[in-house]
């Protein structure tokens, strides 16, 4: 059933001690550390990263452009302090996906690492590292029409490896609608997805789910 508006239960003023902490580290150009410094003509946009197990290595991937090509992917070997850029060493093809990569480490059934990038257009190309991002090779696309790829991608509470959620988001007429699609082998095939939201007047692109 399509909801036509959505209410927040809490539309009263919260309480200061309802009110979460804001760290705000903008003036901090100390800590500030640029990968990718924007041009007058090149915008460097939608980042997402990686932490690995080690609390270390970490991945970024963006595109260029608002929800322009991908193509550039960085790892850091020290938390975020220095990165190495990777652009040369992934497959050709990922230059044509298109529109906010997104990045993930998953277990496939028997528990062995599947790190993945998933772009929007066109029908939700992929890349696939098995070896901790070392090599990647460029899979077919999952099929999957959509606006964003996955914004999330939750791990379901399981003694089994490999069974995740992911949720990413298409356009139907005015509506942005909610999907959702499950993978029992770690991210190398998806079921059928299907609508969990569905709103005409409220902006679904930006959501995040947690296990």
């Amino acid at each position: 059933m399509k909801q036509k508006n959505i209410h927040n239960q809490h539309n009263a003023e919260l309480s200061t001690d309802e009110i979460p902490p804001l760290v705000d580290i903008s003036a901090e150009t100390h800590r500030h550390v640029t990968i990718a410094p924007g041009t007058e003509e090149v915008y460097q946009g939608h980042p997402t990263t990686l932490l690995m197990p080690d609390g270390k290595t970490m991945f970024a991937v963006w595109c260029l452009n608002h929800g322009g090509f991908a193509g550039p992917m960085a790892r850091s070997n020290d938390g975020g302090l220095n990165w190495i850029r990777l652009d040369d060493q992934l497959p050709v093809g990922f230059t044509q996906h298109k529109n906010c990569p997104s990045i993930y480490r998953m277990l496939n059934p028997d528990g062995k690492e599947l790190l993945w990038v998933y772009s929007a257009q066109p029908q939700m190309p992929r890349i696939l590292s098995r070896d901790s991002g070392e090599t990647w090779q460029e899979l077919e696309p999952l099929g999957f029409p959509c606006v964003m790829t996955f914004s999330s991608v939750a791990r379901l509470k399981s003694k089994l490896h490999g069974r995740y959620i992911g949720l990413y988001h298409q356009r139907d007429g005015d509506s942005l609608q909610v999907m959702q699609t499950q993978t029992m082998d770690g991210g190398m095939t998806w079921s059928a997805p299907h609508i969990v939201a569905d709103v005409e007047v409220n902006c679904l692109a930006n959501y995040m789910c947690f296990a």
